[in-house]
């Protein structure tokens, strides 16, 4: 009969196990959708800024050129207008396309004239996430360390950044029948395991990622990165 403390042990590690199998399913889902995107966005190179390189660091200018374009392509917000509060420091933001950049974009953002992070929103704040970094008129960027990077990739040979932004339903996640994400455990005595010794445990899923049109999706490609 197994002891209870062990029986305690053993699943207290699979739901530990489970946890990191679950965080890294998600992030390999991320990489493999950012890796759609950058295989198939169309490309606007950053110019508003002032290093003299090509693409330059983003500024709001390049930010509103593409909110033009992807009005002019029909492409719908993903978030709805936040309302002005009576706090002191915050403002109201308009309907918002989402922006999906690198952690090392965040010095660039935080430069932007007129950028407010999102502690600044008004009384919609509440519906922010972790992950989002703040806003500008009709962009809300959302932030992470799967961003994508091209290295040495401007005129200048410095690091850009793919900003993606994008409009409603402009791209999704396709699973085939029975491809979503599960945990797999197989106990001690398992295959090629005689003597019960060892514990498998792993994650298998299986999907495909396509973009709905590819009008609502932009590149903005921005240098002036944090250095690594």
């Amino acid at each position: 009969m197994t002891c209870p403390l062990v029986r305690g042990v053993t699943k207290m590690i699979l739901n530990a196990a489970a946890a990191r199998l679950g965080q890294a399913y998600k992030e390999t889902s991320d990489i493999l959708q950012r890796n759609g995107l950058e295989s198939t966005a169309s490309i606007v190179n950053c110019v508003g800024g002032s290093n003299g390189d090509l693409p330059t660091e983003m500024q709001v200018s390049d930010l509103d050129d593409i909110t033009a374009v992807l009005q002019n392509n029909d492409g719908e917000y993903v978030t709805n207008m936040i309302d002005a509060s009576d706090k002191i420091g915050t403002s109201p933001l308009g309907d918002c396309y989402a922006m999906l950049c690198h952690s090392r974009m965040i010095p660039v953002l935080n430069n932007i004239t007129g950028f407010r992070r999102k502690f600044e929103y008004g009384t919609g704040s509440i519906n922010t996430i972790s992950s989002e970094w703040g806003g500008i008129n009709n962009i809300r960027a959302f932030q992470s360390s799967q961003g994508s990077i091209t290295p040495s990739a401007s005129l200048m040979g410095n690091d850009v950044g793919n900003n993606f932004i994008v409009a409603l339903e402009s791209y999704k996640v396709v699973f085939q029948r029975g491809g979503r994400a599960k945990y797999i455990y197989t106990p001690p005595g398992g295959h090629n395991d005689p003597a019960h010794l060892r514990h498998m445990a792993a994650c298998q899923f299986y999907q495909g990622n396509c973009i709905n049109n590819d009008l609502w999706v932009q590149n903005a490609r921005s240098t002036g990165l944090l250095g690594v």
